[in-house]
């Protein structure tokens, strides 16, 4: 039963996700979204419950820990807006974060 609940919240979190994005861009203003960055699209579903399970989110919630300064994060290459991370596949919002954060070294 806790998968049929981890699914369905997962599905919200994806439709909020894909559904904000474009919002967000209409409007001039907000954060870049992976959702919104090349590759995302071609992510399949163990890529994307890897995510879940980081509890990636493509705006942190948490003071001073952001994508884009974690030590996993890997910049944005070729113009895009978006980076990588080296713990799980596909493109990643440089004001996101996930579970595993951790400090860049000084």
């Amino acid at each position: 039963m806790s998968d049929s609940v981890s699914r369905r919240r997962f599905l919200a979190s994806a439709g909020a996700v894909l559904g904000v994005g474009p919002i967000l861009s209409a409007c001039g203003g907000g954060d870049v979204t992976a959702a919104s960055c090349a590759g995302y699209d071609q992510l399949d579903a163990a890529a994307l419950q890897q995510r879940q399970s980081l509890e990636y989110v493509d705006v942190s919630q948490v003071p001073g820990q952001r994508c884009d300064n974690c030590r996993f994060y890997n910049a944005p290459e070729g113009g895009s807006p978006c980076g990588g991370c080296q713990l799980f596949a596909g493109p990643v919002a440089p004001a996101g974060w996930c579970r595993s954060w951790v400090a860049m070294a000084a």
